[in-house]
């Protein structure tokens, strides 16, 4: 699965914010490395105007696509 690669600066940024139609909220996470991702939905799911009132339009449909390492999960 491909997901996207934030800096901690795109990710302070994006935290909270709303994407899409529906209450849907940004919600970067850490993958195994380290690194903060959003989902390619969204990305793709937050729409133009929603993109520049957050002053994200110059680098969201830009970011770096990645192969996603999720943290490893330990049943009790």
């Amino acid at each position: 699965m491909t997901v996207r690669q934030l800096t901690t600066e795109q990710k302070d940024l994006l935290v909270g914010q709303k994407w899409g139609y529906e209450n849907q909220y940004f919600n970067p996470i850490q993958d195994n490395n380290g690194v903060w991702i959003i989902s390619n939905e969204e990305v793709n799911g937050c729409t133009l105007s929603q993109a520049i009132a957050i002053g994200c339009d110059g680098w969201l449909l830009s970011l770096p696509e990645i192969t996603y390492v999720p943290v490893p999960y330990e049943l009790p």
